[in-house]
Parts: structure tokens; sequence; C-alpha cells
């Protein structure tokens, strides 16, 4: 039986989480990485009207993906995180939740060329899905991490066990409570060569968390610089975008963003606010 497992599907979904941002959860070793949390988004307004509309324009991939592997992707999952090593294409995706182990281990059985190996006490299954070897391990009956690379998948198992280290647990967030976040060490990630790269290249690394206040979505960001030159014209050019955007645009102009920047040293932080339902109004209207 030719089965064929929609990771892309799963990068397509905002992520979710039930459980506040755990960073002892994501491999101190990871070069970039994304986190959300689903049960903070549904009690959001952006939450809300996104799961929506995802729900109406993604209805046969979401049937498609239950059928497959039993279970919703917006309402039974309660944990997702993205990590990757920095390399292109190496990264590997966490997914906790109502995930019937029993059921996705039954399907993947049925795959091209499975067979297992172990990390320990773990086993860790392998197929091919159209040319390209992926790999799955289950911690528990709740999580299961899902790559290309099996050491991404060894490497998640080990900070799971505590073999090996993850973020430090006071790890700092520029927001409280937010439902996203993302984080990237720019200098260790490959990008293409190209005229916005070379400007994200100025950072070292970028911090960023997404929530919502008073039904206003809310982007916080910290960015390390190597000196206090770049630190400023970074903070120079995002202000700058968001003039720029509302010069040329009168429906950007009308999103009333309200945005404030500071630098100290080789660090620049800023937060940018609008309303929610504006904001997802016109990225409906772009589409």
């Amino acid at each position: 039986m030719k089965t064929t497992f929609l990771l892309p599907a799963f990068l397509a979904i905002p992520l979710a989480s039930a459980a506040p941002f755990q960073p002892t959860h994501i491999p101190a070793e990871a070069q970039w990485f994304l986190h959300g949390d689903l049960t903070g988004l549904r009690k959001t307004v952006t939450g809300g009207i996104l799961l929506k509309e995802i729900r109406s324009n993604e209805n046969d991939m979401l049937t498609e993906v239950e059928e497959l592997f039993g279970f919703d992707l917006l309402t039974d999952l309660t944990d997702v995180t993205l990590f990757g090593s920095g390399k292109e294409d190496e990264a590997a995706v966490v997914l906790s939740g109502k995930i019937s182990r029993t059921h996705l281990e039954e399907t993947i059985v049925q795959a091209d060329d499975y067979e297992t190996s172990t990390h320990g006490a773990t086993t860790i299954h392998h197929w091919d899905d159209e040319g390209k070897i992926q790999h799955a391990a289950f911690h528990g009956d709740d999580t299961v991490i899902v790559s290309q690379q099996k050491d991404l998948i060894a490497l998640a198992l080990d900070v799971f066990s505590k073999k090996k280290p993850g973020l430090n647990a006071d790890f700092s967030l520029p927001s409280e409570v937010p439902v996203i976040v993302a984080f990237a060490n720019v200098q260790n990630i490959d990008m293409p060569l190209d005229d916005g790269s070379k400007i994200v290249r100025k950072a070292d690394s970028i911090l960023m968390t997404l929530g919502e206040t008073d039904e206003r979505l809310t982007a916080d960001m910290i960015i390390q610089t190597g000196t206090w030159k770049a630190a400023r014209r970074m903070m120079h050019v995002l202000e700058g975008l968001v003039s720029l955007g509302e010069l040329a645009d009168e429906d950007i102009e009308d999103l009333d963003i309200k945005h404030k920047g500071r630098t100290k040293g080789k660090t620049m932080t800023m937060s940018m606010s609008l309303p929610a339902a504006k904001a997802l109004a016109l990225l409906s209207e772009l589409k």
C-alpha cells in the first residue's frame, strides 16, 4: 500500500501548543525553532478568525489528514514545534495531543519500504515517501517526531529524556504568554544570496513572539547584532518599512499600525501592534 505522509501539510498549518512555551523541550543544538500555542490562539480574535478560515479553505486537506492519521490537525493537536539544524531542508516537526499512536503505527507499517531501527529503547520507523526516506518516533503515547533526518529524531528523543540539553529553563522572551515563538541563529542558517538575506545577515540572531492584547495583534522582537550601528540601522529599516507601506497603500495606512523601537548597545528591540480583525481581513484580500 502506498502511504504518503503529508509533512508539508503540517508545515502549512498554524503552529499549535496547549501549554506555554517550554524551552527545555527545544534542543539546545537547534539553530532555529518555531513554536505556538493553539489553546491560547483559540482564545484570541485572531485565532477564532484564522482557524475558521483554515477550516473553510482547507477542509479537504484536513479531512484527508484525519482519515490517514486519525486526528484533526486543528482540534486534536496540543503541541507542535518545528526546529532545524540550520542546513537547507534539515528540520523536524514534533506533534503532541490526541494523535492515536496505535492508529499511526498501523498506518506507518503499510508504507513503502517500511523498516525499523532503535535509539536506546525507542523504535524509530522508516519508510519511503515518494522517493524520500522519512523517519518517525514516539515519545510516550501522545508525542510523535517526524523528520527526513534520523539524527534529528534521535536528538529530539534525547532532549525529551534529558540525555541532551534543551534550552535554558529561564530562556527570556520579549513578551508574556505569546501564542507563537520564533528564533533564528542567523549566522548559522543557510540562506540564498540575495539582497534580502544580505540585510537579514546583519543580525546575529532574531527572537520574535506573536500574541494578542485588547484585540490587537502584537509582535515583539529582539535582534542581536555585531555592532551598535547595525542595531540602530535595523531599527530604522523596520520603521521605514512600515512608513513606506503606509505611504504606498491606503489599506495598510488604515490598519492603525503602532510601533516602538529602541536600541541598547548591539541589541535592538521593537514592539508592533495592529487590530487583529483588520490585519486578517487585509490578508484575506491579498490571496
